[in-house]
């Protein structure tokens, strides 16, 4: 009996090590797989400009390997991705990265993405080149879309004027110039978005809802517009457009130009010979909507023949639409301040009118509708009116800004000697400088 236990102890105890030997040897002979890196391929990114703070997009194929890590580079810098996965890649944009031109290739172990560029643009103030030495009347900035729109004199000689819309969009070189579908001269040119804005001549308002791929044109006479590009953009926002003259004609929108109402001009805004010709008594300046109230206003001068001498006199007419129904706000009894050139009249709030003396480069304000005239600075080329409160000018080769109303004045930017400011316009969060001889500047806040 002792004999058969000890013989069947055996025999499990070395079924036991047999059979562990056996799996031992089993897991040494299995050796571990590597999966060497796919081509890595970047198929696009979004958007090829962008600002400091941004999110750069990358989209491609074999972005991700199980057993390797994936790098990200920019000018041979490795930066860390926000997101990744096999066929996209999100990349904070820091202001770690310099502005300007950059590269950007992936790499996983050996294997190389191939290298795409992009261009950064920094918050400030930055110089656009894309428009070169051309004189720059005016440009819109849009706060949903990088793409500028600006008006240029397409004619590079000094005696004449070729007025002509331009299109300016980010690519990874930078801002590069695209082309518009419009041909001829124009007087003015506004866009409220990439889709939708208005652009003038001498004798016809066009009205866009596809980036003037199409327009809706609105014709008009010398009755209506008697000066050379005459017809100008009043006013445009999202919702309407009104199209006005030096003589308080007006054509307005509310469906992009589908349907339009004109509206002549007063009968006393002209003295029509009986030969036919077309002299004005009216030279409207300034059009807008005040935020005091909501209401439209021009405001300008009226011209009296007395004597053989025109008697010159500051007008201001109000109108609850902006295109009809205009009725007289002064009695058109002040004599106009001489030393202030009407044209440069300007208003956010009609109860502050500025106008400036060219020849002493003084800026005035009116707060009774043109009646008496308050300095507010001395050695102004130009000034610019963002909102009632904060206000641009140029002087000397510097724009300086006020945020208060004229309490304090800061130092904004350096210009080149002898720049000529034509238009500084707005959005919520970008501001650009037009000028001649290319003068072109953006700021990002």
């Amino acid at each position: 009996m002792t004999k058969k236990l000890l013989l069947i102890t055996t025999f499990l105890v070395g079924g036991l090590i047999v059979s562990c030997s056996s799996d031992e040897s089993g897991n040494n002979n299995t050796p571990p797989v590597i999966t060497v890196p796919s081509p890595i391929t970047i198929s696009a990114i979004s958007p090829e400009l962008l600002v400091t703070g941004e999110n750069l997009e990358i989209t491609g194929t074999n972005f991700v390997n199980k057993d390797y890590p994936t790098k990200v580079f920019i000018n041979e810098i490795e930066i860390t991705p926000k997101e990744i996965s096999n066929t996209k890649i999100i990349l904070p944009i820091t202001d770690v990265l310099k502005g300007g031109s950059n590269t950007l290739k992936l790499q996983i172990e050996k294997v190389s993405s191939n290298i795409i560029s992009f261009f950064i643009m920094t918050k400030g103030w930055s110089k656009l080149t894309a428009l070169g030495n051309l004189d720059i009347q005016s440009s819109c900035v849009l706060d949903n879309s990088k793409t500028i729109f600006s008006f240029v004199d397409n004619d590079t000689s000094d005696n004449s004027f070729w007025g002509a819309p331009k299109k300016i969009e980010g690519k990874s070189t930078g801002y590069e110039p695209v082309y518009i579908n419009q041909l001829g001269s124009y007087g003015d040119f506004k866009m409220i978005d990439e889709k939708t804005g208005a652009l003038t001549n001498t004798n016809a308002g066009f009205f866009t809802d596809n980036g003037f791929e199409t327009q809706k044109r609105i014709d008009v006479d010398r009755y209506f517009s008697p000066a050379i590009n005459g017809v100008k953009v009043g006013y445009l926002d999202n919702n309407i457009c009104i199209l006005t003259t030096m003589i308080s004609g007006q054509i307005y929108t509310a469906d992009k130009g589908a349907t339009t109402i004109k509206s002549d001009p007063p009968s006393w805004a002209t003295i029509v010979s009986n030969g036919g010709s077309v002299a004005t008594r009216l030279a409207i300046s300034a059009f807008g909507k005040s935020v005091s109230d909501n209401k439209f206003y021009q405001v300008g001068l009226l011209y009296t023949l007395k004597n053989g001498l025109y008697d010159l006199k500051n007008v201001v007419l109000q109108s609850e639409t902006g295109y009809n129904d205009w009725v007289v706000k002064d009695s058109i009894s002040k004599q106009a301040n001489s030393k202030i050139s009407s044209a440069s009249y300007k208003f956010a709030n009609i109860n502050k009118i500025f106008g400036l003396n060219k020849e002493d480069k003084t800026l005035y304000a009116s707060t009774d509708m043109l009646q008496t005239w308050e300095v507010i600075k001395t050695d102004v080329k130009a000034f610019f009116l963002r909102t009632e409160t904060e206000w641009y000018i140029h002087s000397g080769d510097k724009l300086f800004v006020t945020k208060n109303s004229g309490t304090s004045w800061e130092l904004e930017l350096e210009l080149p000697a002898g720049s000529v400011v034509n238009d500084i316009s707005f959005s919520k969060t970008k501001i650009i400088v037009s000028g001649n001889k290319g003068l072109h500047y953006l700021k990002i806040e």
